[in-house]
């Protein structure tokens, strides 16, 4: 099953611009989002891993959202990460979102206190039961130290509010799990170099820092997968991996705001204690940002001569 919202859609996990003082730059968020959904971006995701959403106040993922939502204009859905340290906080965040306009939320599980998955469940409950929005669970063991498809969330994922999982996980078997035992939910592939394994297991459209710099590699991936060329989506998949493998080699959140400004306004600094740029990543990069343009301009060719 595919939710409304989902409906198998490629989200760009959007990254927070800020000024040189580490305020959010809300002019550049909103040129920068308006930029992604006129290249063809799906969906908005804010205030998650890329867009340093743990680094924010309160009430800046707040503003975040609002902004996100003026400046998607109904064009396309809109999701709030609302996950925080306390319940009572992630439940304001989330009222405040929906009150915003934001299509879902989407929520961490609790970090720091090493909580059993009853005390996760409980938390995650609280919040569902207090603001009545869509809500998909974030799966991101890596950050959290906890593996949502290593079981224990039957009751969440049985609530018709809770439309999905966002599994950002190099463990396929483990999302392959979900698939099996919740058919009924849909699976967001959440690592942009598995877009197409995960699409091989079940999953339904993506959520990733690289989405909105290389869309049209996505939607090339996902029109070759679907008519079943693997060999040319495979193909595709490759291209991606080259720009997600250079961008983490000088620091992925940093590489996606300043590849992220080549295509529409300069994005700013990541918040300390995020690392930035130095010089030489920043020449890289800009190496980098040409062949993914090559690459994208070779993907367009490839397909104009399969029609």
């Amino acid at each position: 099953m595919v939710s409304e919202v989902l409906g198998g859609r490629l989200y760009t996990a959007a990254v927070t611009p800020m000024h040189a003082d580490e305020s959010v730059d809300h002019a550049a968020l909103a040129a920068m989002l308006d930029s992604d959904i006129r290249r063809g971006v799906e969906g908005v995701y804010v205030c998650g891993s890329s867009g340093e959403g743990v680094l924010l106040s309160e009430h800046e993922r707040i503003a975040v959202a609002r902004t996100a939502v003026e400046a998607a204009a109904g064009r396309v859905p809109v999701i709030s990460h609302v996950g925080a340290m306390s319940t009572g906080e992630a439940i304001r965040i989330a009222q405040d979102a929906k009150d915003a306009g934001v299509a879902a939320v989407s929520m961490i599980p609790p970090l720091y206190y090493g909580y059993s998955t009853d005390d996760v469940v409980r938390h995650f409950r609280a919040v569902i039961d207090a603001v009545d929005v869509p809500f998909l669970l974030y799966n991101i063991p890596q950050f959290t130290g906890r593996d949502i498809s290593d079981g224990g969330f039957d009751e969440l994922l049985a609530l018709p509010q809770v439309i999905g999982v966002k599994h950002t996980s190099r463990n396929l078997y483990g999302a392959e799990r979900i698939l099996h035992r919740y058919p009924h939910q849909t699976l967001v592939n959440g690592f942009d170099e598995f877009y197409l394994p995960a699409l091989s297991i079940g999953a339904s459209g993506a959520i990733g820092t690289t989405v909105s710099l290389q869309i049209e590699l996505f939607q090339s991936l996902r029109r070759r997968f679907e008519r079943g060329d693997l060999v040319g989506a495979r193909a595709v998949q490759v291209r991606i991996n080259d720009t997600v493998e250079s961008m983490v080699e000088v620091g992925v959140f940093a590489a996606a705001k300043y590849l992220g400004g080549k295509l529409s306004v300069p994005l700013g600094e990541c918040r300390a204690p995020l690392p930035g740029l130095d010089e030489a990543g920043r020449v890289r990069l800009d190496a980098v940002f040409a062949r993914l343009r090559e690459y994208v301009a070779l993907t367009a060719r490839e397909d104009a001569g399969a029609a």
